[in-house]
């Protein structure tokens, strides 16, 4: 029942992973498809860096975030919780996410002005 949010969390989760991994390889140039795409960051290649760089805290956050949501779907779905749990557990998660990701672009960008400073 909860499958659709539950595998948003474990695919959130992987692509977190591999962006960090990615950042931390310098495996990321600047580009217009993959990244965290700003003025800020997008203004230069030192920019670029920094704002990755200083994003990769928040993103293992993230990711382990959405596992341990996905963790607690799973649980709503073993134990069968009532529905209401994992109602507030999808929801919940997704918001709390979004707010993060608004940190994340806040952070990259604050890194990307002073790299550029």
């Amino acid at each position: 029942m909860f499958y659709p949010p539950l595998i948003g969390y474990l695919v959130l989760a992987v692509v977190c992973v591999v962006l960090v991994l990615v950042i931390r390889g310098d495996r990321l140039p600047r580009n217009r498809a993959i990244g965290i795409r700003s003025a800020q960051t997008m203004r230069s290649e030192a920019a670029w860096q920094a704002g990755h760089r200083a994003a990769i805290p928040m993103l293992i956050t993230i990711g382990i975030i959405a596992i341990g949501f996905a963790l607690a779907l799973m649980g709503v779905e073993s134990f069968a919780w009532p529905k209401a749990v994992g109602n507030v557990l999808a929801v919940s998660g997704w918001l709390l996410i979004l707010g993060l990701f608004i940190g994340v672009w806040m952070t990259a960008n604050r890194a990307a002005r002073s790299a550029d400073g």
